[in-house]
């Protein structure tokens, strides 16, 4: 009997702690000037770490759901990531969702309705760093010359587990990235793909797929 009271009332402090920080999360996304088309289905379950920009555009759908830590995810990261800089356009569309997941925009990223998006993936427009060697004589111009292009996901993708999505990438509607993939180039619609370097793995993947290689 006092075993279970004890267990009610570790899990209704629970409750009261996850979702004070839901509502802190949530804060940081207004903050910066977000906004939600209906804030009361979004959830965002475990700790994140948030950078909004005010100077940044940020739209999100309803239904947008962020899964972070152990309790919520598969993978052993203990955040979401999600880092948008000023200038920079982030758009979620509707009952999008993602897990441990870090994202790391500087100019566009585009995630369509009904996207699933793996733990532990990486998502971002830019390299960060100049491809050019002789730019690295120099960290700021290093830094300022790293090549930036638009991500683009469309509806109902599915992106499994420890996936990278690079810079001026297109993901066409309903395909399915395996889990592991680093995607480099245009990925076409209605497909499998997977690898290092993503490539197309099977064409006209319209329906459910049991490939064991998405997680």
């Amino acid at each position: 009997m006092v075993l279970t009271i004890l267990y009610k009332l570790s899990n209704i402090r629970h409750q009261i702690k996850a979702r004070f920080i839901e509502k802190k999360t949530i804060s940081y996304f207004r903050l910066g000037g977000a906004q939600f088309e209906d804030l009361s289905t979004v959830r965002m379950n475990g700790k994140c770490l948030i950078s909004v920009s005010r100077l940044s555009e940020v739209k999100i759908g309803r239904g947008f759901i962020i899964n972070s830590g152990g309790g919520y995810s598969i993978d052993n990261q203990a955040y979401t990531i999600i880092n948008i800089a000023p200038g920079a356009v982030f758009h979620v569309g509707q009952e999008s969702g993602l897990s441990n997941t870090a994202i790391q925009c500087f100019e566009r990223i585009e995630i369509g309705s009904h996207v699933n998006i793996g733990a532990g993936c990486l998502i971002m427009d830019s390299d960060f760093h100049s491809t050019c060697w002789d730019d690295r004589k120099d960290r700021k111009k290093d830094i300022s010359n790293a090549k930036k292009a638009p991500v683009i996901i469309g509806d109902y993708v599915l992106i499994g587990a420890r996936s990278i999505i690079c810079k001026g990438v297109t993901i066409g509607p309903r395909t399915i990235i395996a889990a592991g993939s680093v995607v480099v180039k245009d990925i076409p619609a209605d497909c499998l793909a997977g690898g290092n370097p993503c490539k197309v793995i099977r064409n006209n993947v319209k329906n459910s797929l049991d490939s064991g290689i998405v997680k």
